[in-house]
């Protein structure tokens, strides 16, 4: 069941990722749609469209009213594109994009054609007010409504309509199918969603009360994260990077490490019942046990030279099955 604006809100604040990534979906090319009406390249327009994401996600707790999400959204996006014209980011993106598409000629022929295709298409939708073309483009891009497109923008219905009819007065019918054609090919789609929470300014949020079950993550990096009240029961964790990592208050029952680094860690105030170490090499200085209840602890096929043993009860301790009140107490005798 589809969640209301309202409703995205609220589970977005408490943490619930799953609820931002439905908010994406629902809203993503219609931000996509107004940065191309505005930008005119579809690869800046993503571009423009992740920064918005990014910065909705960061500020969505300061929203008074979230039943006007949709057109607390168009602002962001509106303001975003204003920011990129002043920050004249557009004169590299036109020189790159150019440059791409020398490149390309000289190795297809179609690439040229879709260039012109591409360019074809802006300069048609370029002859409408930009008023007029956000409306055609976000009618043609995800086959938004009439209502949907007034919601997003803060129009009525008919103000929508009245600047369709105009647009489709003003381009042919080849090129309004040239139009829709254009514009349904280049929609984004799940990558994208990706790209956002693949952000390297994601990872810096704490996500809580969060249902993630049978998610999968590759090549991301969540340096800096802040994970609380998590149940990762059942997960696995394969090449990861946790050096500085810090784990508190932790239930690892019957988890399992191997081929792992453990060098210069420090492990505290932990209860260890039934751990198993095996095949654990040195790596760097010395291991250290301080008052720590290892009672009961075997240690077999292990190396134990120059080990150091201070302050400790060794009371019951064997040795290859020698007490060592035994061995003591002969060591003793051969002394005196």
């Amino acid at each position: 069941m589809t969640s209301t604006d309202s409703e995205l809100v609220a589970k977005v604040r408490n943490g619930d990722i799953d609820a931002f990534s439905e908010l994406i979906g629902k809203y993503a090319n219609a931000v996509y749609g107004v940065a191309y009406s505005k930008v005119g390249d579809f690869h800046t327009a993503q571009d423009v469209a992740q920064e918005v994401f990014v910065k909705i996600f960061r500020k969505l707790e300061h929203l008074k009213e979230p039943e006007k999400l949709r057109s607390w959204i168009y602002s962001v996006t509106a303001r975003e594109c204003m920011d990129w014209f002043r920050s004249n980011k557009y004169e590299a993106v036109y020189q790159r994009a150019e440059a791409i598409d020398a490149v390309q000629l000289e190795t297809t022929e179609d690439a040229l054609l879709k260039k012109e295709f591409r360019n074809e298409v802006w300069n048609a939708l370029n002859t409408l007010s930009e008023a007029n073309r956000i409306v055609t483009v976000l009618y043609y891009i995800d086959d938004y409504k009439a209502r949907e497109i007034g919601d997003f923008l803060g129009l009525s219905v008919e103000a929508v309509e009245s600047r369709l009819r105009r647009s489709k007065t003003l381009l042919k019918k080849e090129m309004l199918s040239m139009v829709n054609e254009n514009l349904n090919r280049n929609k984004l789609n799940d990558e994208f969603r990706k790209k956002i929470f693949q952000d390297k300014r994601m990872p810096e949020t704490l996500f809580r009360r969060v249902v993630m079950e049978e998610s999968g993550f590759d090549d991301i990096d969540m340096s800096k994260a802040n994970f609380v009240n998590i149940n990762l029961e059942n997960s696995k964790f394969d090449n990861i990077n946790m050096s500085k990592a810090v784990f508190h208050d932790i239930n690892m029952h019957l988890a399992k490490f191997d081929d792992v680094g453990l060098w210069e860690i420090e492990v505290s105030n932990c209860e260890m019942g039934g751990a198993h170490f095996h095949d654990v090499s040195l790596q760097g200085k010395a291991n250290t046990f301080e008052r720590c209840e290892l009672n009961g602890t075997s240690f077999l096929n292990c190396n134990l030279s120059n080990v150091d043993i201070r302050d400790c009860n060794i009371s019951g301790l064997r040795i290859n099955g020698i007490s060592i009140d035994i061995l003591l107490e002969s060591y003793n005798r051969g002394a005196n």
